[in-house]
């Protein structure tokens, strides 16, 4: 009677700390969505239910950029989640978007003359992510790492969700990465389970980057859920150029692969070489012109002491994490038809939300 009594006592403080499990978990999902709805003001029709089963405990300060993030916690299994807010009606957060040059995703950031952020989110030397949202997700990670640290020391809470929506999703990626990275630290628990979601993620870094991404939440531990009517995924715009393919390869070195061949045939290869490599380097270039260098200037309005980091060569912008695609039906197209005066109709948590009840048969709210 007694070892019953123990083994009962186990599996009762067993069940009190719910065991995150990798893949796709539609109610899962819902829950992290209504969560990360309560980021936003009211939204008209929106339905989105409120949340069941978390409480906010903490709702960080608004960064110079707008963003935010808020933690919530599920104290009877012990799981808590971060919820990054996407972005706002302000042209300063949608600057962030905008900001869309390419650095490298080893290195670091001079802030202000009192902050320098050193990130280190993929181990490819040709990883690199988008400056926008890296400075997003350099702004809550402070105090991300505080709450955390204290949610696992005081309530014994290790395992947590990263959440986030739009822009929240892109950042949720690069808080992912940076969370590994503090884990080999020591700067928070390497017991520390995190399983993201990203909803109607835009591309966050480019291939190598994405590679690095799948490659640490590899086995279901990343989902990006995906609206097959909404554009915001399909951003930023992906260019590739030569120099993005991996090394060694049949494209660099041109002129040793015509070696043999007359005179005329290498004068042609090289004519229809150059045609087809300087398009894309061209847009690279501009690409760092309008969406680095141009919209530094309106960036430095809000962050005055940051100073503008070296652009990586490369804009080839790649999905990551485990794709579900919600695929619209005929139902849901005249619930939701597209209007030329409203882009934002597929991205909104509603369609999201009223699609994947609808695609998983699950009881409308």
């Amino acid at each position: 009677m007694k070892y019953i009594l123990i083994i009962v006592l186990i599996a009762a403080s067993l069940s009190t700390h719910a065991q995150l499990k990798p893949g796709f978990d539609v109610q899962e999902y819902l829950e992290l969505l209504s969560v990360s709805r309560q980021q936003t003001d009211t939204l008209k029709g929106d339905q989105t239910p409120r949340p069941e089963h978390y409480r906010r405990a903490y709702r960080s300060a608004v960064g110079p950029l707008l963003n935010r993030w808020e933690l919530w916690v599920n104290g009877s299994n012990k799981t808590a989640i971060i919820s990054i807010r996407g972005t706002t009606a302000d042209a300063v957060s949608w600057l962030e978007n905008f900001y869309a040059a390419s650095v490298p995703a080893i290195g670091q950031l001079h802030i202000n003359d009192s902050t320098t952020f050193k990130y280190h989110l993929a181990n490819h030397p040709k990883a690199a992510v988008h400056i926008g949202w890296l400075l997003g997700m350099a702004n809550i990670s402070n105090s991300v790492v505080q709450q955390i640290n204290k949610l696992y020391q005081k309530q014994g809470i290790k395992n947590i969700y990263i959440m986030g929506h739009s822009q929240g999703a892109a950042i949720a990626y690069m808080l992912r990465s940076h969370l590994a990275w503090l884990q080999l630290h020591n700067t928070i628990p390497a017991d520390m389970v995190f399983k993201t979601y990203c909803s109607a993620p835009p591309k966050p870094g480019n291939l190598y980057y994405a590679y690095d991404y799948d490659y640490l939440t590899r086995g279901g531990w990343s989902i990006a859920v995906i609206n097959a009517a909404d554009w915001v995924p399909q951003t930023p715009f992906t260019i590739q150029t030569f120099d993005d393919i991996a090394q060694p390869n049949p494209f660099g070195d041109i002129g040793g692969a015509i070696q043999k061949q007359s005179f005329f045939v290498k004068l042609y290869i090289k004519h229809v070489y150059n045609r087809l490599r300087k398009p894309p380097v061209r847009s690279v270039k501009n690409n760092q012109k309008y969406l680095g260098h141009m919209v530094y200037k309106f960036i430095k309005k809000s962050l005055p002491q940051f100073k503008e980091p070296a652009y990586a060569p490369t804009n080839q912008y790649t999905s990551c994490g485990v794709p579900v695609i919600l695929m619209p039906d005929d139902d849901y197209r005249k619930k939701f038809p597209d209007d030329p005066k409203n882009v934002f109709t597929h991205h909104m948590f509603w369609p999201y939300y009223y699609l994947t009840e609808k695609e998983y048969k699950l009881d409308p709210h």
